[in-house]
């Protein structure tokens, strides 16, 4: 931004909404972020710094100092607050801690013992419960005199004497019953208990699998700590789709807000272990070193069968990483999925073979090359999709994530098999 005026910018950047006011923010120079957030953050909404990106968060909140982050931190909700802290160093973390207030302190405390991305983590502990004796009146009552209590909420749910979730009532029943209405007889049973040590993604299976807008969070007792609300769902699902997609390209990090030597040190990674996949490949077209000298076409037609192998898999691969992660595969049907992902691969490769081999047939004149070129594309896709599903599948067993390791795995596979296949054929062929 050419002549940057903080003070015109603040004023353009006041009435959004704290998503934009963020996105605006990370968007600016170094020198301008600088200038605005070194004095001018009272004039931002405090929620803006829970939009800002994992990349960039850690740097645009050491631009603002640390008395004023603090007044910001104060505003937030329990889990922006959580999430935020928790990148804090050790000292940093005790010393604004310790600035805040008793209550404030304590709920992010209890909270940062929880292992990160688990329930216990996230949750808020802002919420609604009562006992189910109350009447609608009676709630209402407590909701107008009380100074506790969460700001919005979309259910009330309903605890036992030992505080134990048993049902709850959603928010609009309750204003569309007359006050004399007991909860008890407004009471939904169907309630689905978050323990405070599942996983990010159990939690978001849970909610999409049920369609749920809220969840109570328990501990081993099964005695209410919090709630989990679709809001963070929605952040969970985006950040994982995100990471999904990250690593499915071989990056352990978004690097697109990274400098330049960050972002090639991260893909210098993936890079090298593709490198080393490609010398095993290499090993193996040097093992027919002697038949590609006699014939060219072979070398010329090789790369077709590893690459319509390898994209045959990356296909089947990003289904089921997807599917796994959604808890989509289970014990039931893992079986028939392989058998039909292996039919998928057969099919195609059937159809692509017999065209292949006509273009081959016509491109060097020769029968046996067709013939050799159709057999490997058909037998390489079947396998590539075979290996597509059974990789990611016993990845995931091991406890390592698919998405992370498939890609890796599947090229390997994938061409030395293509180039093994197609050249062991061809020289079978050839040598007749």
């Amino acid at each position: 931004m050419l002549n940057f005026n903080k003070k015109e910018y603040i004023q353009s950047i006041k009435s959004l909404h704290p998503a934009d006011q963020a996105d605006s923010i990370e968007n600016l120079s170094l020198k301008d972020q600088t200038s605005v957030l070194k004095s001018s953050t009272k004039s931002l909404h405090p929620d803006f710094i829970a939009y800002l990106r994992d990349e960039t968060r850690e740097q645009i909140l050491n631009l603002i100092p640390k008395k004023q982050l603090i007044n910001l931190i104060k505003y937030l909700d329990l889990d922006d607050a959580v999430e935020i802290l928790s990148e804090f160093d050790t000292k940093d973390l005790v010393n604004t801690l310790s600035s805040l207030g008793q209550l404030q302190r304590s709920r992010i405390e209890e909270n940062l013992k929880y292992p990160e991305d688990s329930a216990g983590r996230i949750m808020n502990r802002d919420f609604l419960s009562v006992k189910s004796n109350l009447t609608v009146g009676n709630l209402i009552d407590q909701l107008r005199t009380s100074r506790r209590g969460p700001k919005d909420f979309y259910n009330v749910f309903i605890v036992d004497e030992n505080n134990i979730p048993i049902g709850y009532v959603p928010s609009g029943r309750i204003l569309r019953s007359k006050r004399s209405k007991k909860l008890k007889d407004m009471i939904l049973g169907n309630i689905h208990l978050i323990k405070s040590s599942d996983s990010v993604e159990d939690i978001a299976y849970t909610f999409r699998q049920y369609g749920l807008v809220s969840a109570p969070v328990v501990n081993v007792d099964n005695k209410m700590l919090g709630i989990v609300t679709v809001d963070d769902v929605v952040e969970i699902l985006h950040e994982e789709t995100e990471d999904d997609i990250q690593k499915l390209g071989g990056l352990f990090v978004n690097d697109f807000y990274k400098g330049a030597f960050t972002s090639a040190s991260s893909r210098f990674i993936w890079l090298g272990l593709n490198l080393l996949t490609a010398i095993l490949a290499s090993f193996v077209i040097d093992i027919y070193s002697d038949q590609l000298q006699q014939m060219i076409a072979i070398a010329v037609l090789m790369p077709i069968v590893a690459s319509m192998g390898g994209n045959a898999g990356t296909q089947a691969m990003t289904i089921y990483v997807r599917a796994i992660a959604t808890k989509d595969i289970n014990n039931l049907n893992y079986f028939n999925l392989i058998i039909k992902e292996f039919l998928i691969g057969s099919i195609n490769g059937l159809a692509l073979s017999l065209i292949m081999g006509l273009i081959a047939y016509f491109w060097f004149d020769s029968l046996v090359l067709a013939f050799a070129i159709a057999f490997a594309i058909l037998i390489n896709l079947g396998f590539a999709c075979l290996v597509g599903i059974i990789i990611p599948i016993s990845i995931n067993k091991l406890k390592i994530d698919p998405a992370l390791a498939s890609g890796i795995v599947l090229t390997t596979f994938t061409d030395v098999f293509g180039f093994l296949s197609f050249l062991s054929i061809a020289t079978y062929i050839l040598n007749l």
